[in-house]
């Protein structure tokens, strides 16, 4: 067992489908980590099985997930980001209205009791309250550790923009540790209903390999003239395509892949016209982080910089500048 003086945080990523934990020590370090089909969907449909609350469903599953740890660190406190914050989660967290610093000290979390004395803090999620408003939750916790573990962030520091991909991309631009706008992209949920649901996916025979020549046709395709006709158009090439003999059956779903990211990219772009880009960081899975790093290149962004399960580090952001821990921390 870790010693209970190492034990400074059990920081915990729980998301729509899936639930991760982490038993983190005084340096920041992951000493400990567990993960589980536990995300809200999940505990939403077991409370329904088995006639249970769903505040003593979401008992039970933290106890699952962290198993030992809450009895052996008793002290340590429990803070979590993402879904479970939302209004399909145990207790809702109130968004915070960009501009937002990640890291402010004075900003509240919420919290749900999770035994006598003891509770579980939750990040709140981040709102854009423009013409077509944003939300972002847990995606806010990410970039703050992205920036912690870049070392990025000073209170003059150069705008960045970061890039989360998955099932709702999100593109936010950052100053310091302070979000000041942000945007969303359906491309991964629109993905896999083209891909499993559409008459695309008819023709769609699996592989275990990426074919990288059919995903960049689909980007340099959503990057040349005809991109200008949109997605709504040229994504049913991926079916005329095969019809007519000019790609394989094994090749639909990276072009179809391709068309999308790039269509995405091309829109997100446009936003700086001629204006440089800032310095992007992607915090995503190795897979989603190379597709997009492979497709920005092919726009001629070279520069990129891409980070995996940051998320952690931005709970111990959070925590220290709250003055959470037991003893002082890096």
């Amino acid at each position: 067992m870790t010693n209970i003086a190492e034990a400074q945080l059990i920081a915990l990523d729980w998301g729509t489908t899936s639930a991760r934990a982490y038993l983190m020590g005084n340096d920041a370090s992951i000493v400990a980590e567990r993960s589980a089909a536990l995300g809200i969907m999940q505990v939403a449909t077991r409370a329904k099985e088995q006639s249970l609350t769903l505040n003593k469903a979401f008992e039970q599953a933290l106890v699952e997930l962290c198993d030992n740890w809450l009895e052996d660190y008793p002290q340590t406190p429990v803070i979590a980001c993402g879904m479970i914050g939302s209004q399909q989660g145990w207790v809702e967290a109130t968004y915070r209205p960009v501009p937002a610093d990640l890291a402010d000290p004075t900003f509240e979390l919420a919290s749900v009791q999770i035994a006598e004395n003891r509770r579980m803090y939750i990040i709140p999620g981040v709102l854009d309250l423009k013409e077509l408003p944003d939300v972002m939750r847990g995606e806010e916790t990410q970039i703050l550790g992205a920036i912690e573990l870049g070392d990025t962030a000073t209170d003059d520091a150069a705008e960045q923009l970061f890039l989360l991909p998955g099932t709702h991309s999100k593109w936010a631009t950052v100053q310091g540790r302070t979000i000041t706008g942000f945007s969303t992209s359906m491309t991964g949920e629109t993905f896999g209903l083209l891909s499993t649901q559409s008459i695309l996916s008819k023709l769609i025979k699996p592989t275990d390999s990426v074919s990288w020549d059919a995903f960049e046709r689909g980007v340099n395709i959503s990057k040349s003239s005809n991109g200008d006709a949109d997605l709504m158009l040229t994504s049913f090439s991926a079916r005329t395509l095969v019809l007519t003999g000019r790609l394989e059956r094994t090749e639909v779903s990276d072009y179809l892949s391709g068309l999308m990211i790039g269509a995405e990219i091309r829109s997100v772009l446009g936003a700086w016209h001629d204006s440089a880009l800032p310095a992007l960081t992607i915090c995503g899975n190795e897979e989603l982080s190379a597709r997009y790093t492979r497709a920005l290149k092919v726009f001629g962004v070279t520069e990129v910089r891409a980070l995996q399960g940051t998320a952690p580090r931005g709970v111990w952001a959070v925590a220290s500048a709250l003055g959470m821990f037991q003893t002082t921390s890096v």
